[in-house]
């Protein structure tokens, strides 16, 4: 497996009077895929909407607007810009970065990737904010930020040196494999043709295509293609070496704090290393299972609660204010055991008990 791991990150976790244009750096050992960091990162801050919603659904002052109410949700969620790089083990940008075929090229250069989130617009003064990186520790969902998937252009079968291609992941396969793509008819964008196969399926599984303008376009499994340049040739093959997605472990909260707004971008000479330094990342407690399943209906007589954790829990912090049941109605009205209508809710009268990575809670 080659999961990414975070390394280092800037501002620093719970970092005081972070500049206002700052942005968020995290450096991770390995090459990543920039579109599922793209899906699994989220920056938020102080949710300003203080008008919006069903109790506070408010006309819109503009005349011409073709909406007459302000949609409700929360808007503390910040809109960035994602792009990454390569750096060495200094956290300097690679200037003259070699061809990477593959994962091993990772390796022997000994590159390291830096994700940069940067808000589109500047952040507000004297606010926390919090920072997701989310991992596949998130419910073991087959998500969060992955390893690089796609890799640079062999171009050990191309002739054509006015002709190129590019190839973007991430890659949502399972098989690791070599993407090939053969010019079949020689051209100009518009003329030639191409087609393409992986090399687990054979060439006889090849799908035919032109090769179009330089925009990008789909290819399958989530990969995406560009072309560019002219004077295709005929036989000329495209290879990329791509690798199913592993996934980042665990899950990180970044939390930090911005200043008064008079300083806006980070000093180069800041004291601090410009990627940060964290401590060894743990994951966060989380529910493997339950019994009953959550969401179980028509329960019978049912008196225990038993919930397993992916870590053992601390006895000390399982307590009464900790853990509540509470007993809900079903829809509408119906006749408790008292005969009465009984359409509360209320909290129930329980027992608990912890063995190592185990919750059970007796109901009284």
């Amino acid at each position: 497996m080659a999961a990414p791991k975070i390394e280092a990150v800037f501002p620093n976790n719970e970092s005081n009077n972070v500049p206002v244009g700052a942005d968020i750096e995290v450096t991770f050992d390995k090459g990543i895929d920039l579109p599922s960091a793209k899906t699994n990162c989220v920056l938020y801050g102080a949710d300003f909407d203080r008008s919006s919603g069903p109790s506070g659904a408010q006309w819109l002052n503009e005349s011409d607007s073709k909406l007459f109410l302000r949609s409700p949700g929360f808007s503390g969620v910040v809109e960035c810009n994602y792009r990454i790089e390569y750096v060495n083990n200094l956290g300097e940008v690679v200037e003259n970065l070699p061809q990477i075929l593959d994962r091993d090229a990772e390796i022997e250069n000994e590159l390291k990737c830096k994700l940069i989130i940067s808000p589109k617009e500047l952040l507000a003064k004297e606010v926390e904010y919090t920072a997701y990186f989310i991992g596949d520790s998130e419910g073991g969902t087959s998500k969060g930020i992955s390893s690089r998937t796609v890799f640079d252009t062999s171009l050990e079968d191309v002739t054509s040196d006015t002709g190129s291609l590019q190839v973007y992941g991430g890659y949502t396969g399972s098989a690791d494999t070599i993407l090939n793509i053969k010019i079949t008819t020689a051209g100009d964008l518009g003329k030639a043709k191409y087609e393409w196969w992986y090399d687990v399926d054979g060439e006889n599984s090849a799908v035919k295509g032109r090769v179009t303008s330089r925009r990008w376009r789909r290819l399958a499994d989530g990969l995406q293609l560009r072309w560019s340049g002219s004077n295709f040739i005929e036989g000329d093959i495209y290879r990329f070496k791509i690798y199913s997605p592993d996934f980042m472990k665990d899950s990180l909260k970044l939390q930090f704090s911005t200043g008064t707004g008079s300083i806006i971008e980070v000093p180069k000479t800041a004291s601090t290393s410009v990627i940060g330094t964290i401590a060894e990342i743990e994951s966060f407690l989380e529910v493997v299972n339950m019994n009953p399943p959550d969401g179980a209906t028509h329960q019978k007589e049912k008196k225990k609660i038993v919930i397993n954790f992916n870590k053992e829990l601390d006895p000390e912090t399982v307590t009464d204010e900790s853990v509540a049941v509470f007993a809900y109605p079903v829809s509408g009205v119906f006749d408790g055991p008292s005969g009465t209508n009984d359409d509360e809710v209320k909290e129930l009268f329980k027992k608990l008990t912890v063995e190592n990575k185990q919750l059970i809670i007796d109901i009284a």
